[in-house]
């Protein structure tokens, strides 16, 4: 089965190499997905949508998915994309990912309660994205880095800050979810745990010790959870073909 890893806003999919060496791929091919397009072109225009964003992702994703059993893992705006992402599958006949893990993710109508700092002059920004974590202070603090990721960072904020659930298509989606949400992360409960009401079928919840990028430090505690998961449903899987 392949894994499709998404990254949060402004995060690159190197984020998961380490989640690559530490999962056997004979168990479980780990796919980290590059969510903008490469970032050495001078030509690439980076998209502000969220749903220009996700019909890239959906045009680029639908030839790695193939014929074999796929699930989505997604953190923070990376859950939203792997949501909105199976919701377009659907809406197209495509196949769906047999597990959707949403990690550090917000339910989408909760997302208009974000505070808007994309549009922030650069030293406020700069203090904004220090202040959330998830930053590398090296990248803060270093000009010629920031001049590379910043206009990336900026882009997926607007796109995150400025989302708006399309209620024209259903909400509930007919796929199996897994919730991680930092115990000390600043979302508010209610808005992790009405995934309830996104989820046509079975929905489980784990708290993680952390905050919102709890993903840096419990790697192997939801590889586990991970992997724990998709073997059984494997196995009930399996049993439903005899």
């Amino acid at each position: 089965m392949k894994l499709f890893c998404f990254p949060y806003a402004g995060g690159l999919p190197s984020i998961y190499y380490g989640w690559k060496r530490a999962v056997s791929p004979a168990l479980l091919e780990m796919v980290p997905f590059e969510v903008r397009p490469s970032l050495h072109s001078d030509s690439v225009v980076l998209a502000t949508s969220f749903y220009e964003v996700l019909e890239d992702v959906y045009r680029r994703i639908i030839p790695e998915l193939g014929e074999e059993p796929f699930a989505f893992y997604g953190h923070s705006m990376g859950g939203l994309i792997a949501y909105e992402l199976t919701r377009k599958l659907l809406q197209n006949g495509k196949p769906l990912p047999q597990h959707l893990f949403l990690s550090a993710s917000r339910v989408p109508h909760a997302y208009h309660k974000l505070v808007k700092t994309y549009n922030l002059p650069h030293d406020e920004f700069i203090e904004s994205l220090r202040t959330l974590g998830g930053t590398p202070d090296e990248v803060l603090d270093n000009h010629e880095i920031l001049e590379v990721f910043l206009p990336m960072i900026r882009a997926d904020f607007q796109a995150v800050q400025t989302y708006e659930m399309n209620h024209e298509l259903p909400q509930q989606i007919p796929v199996n979810m897994t919730v991680l949400f930092g115990k000390e992360d600043s979302i508010e409960i209610q808005d992790i745990v009405a995934w309830r009401d996104y989820c046509g079928r079975e929905c489980k919840f784990y708290p993680m010790s952390g905050g919102h990028f709890f993903i840096h430090q419990q790697m192997n505690t939801i590889l586990v959870i991970i992997q724990d998961t998709l073997k059984v449903e494997q196995a009930v899987a399996i049993r439903a073909q005899f």
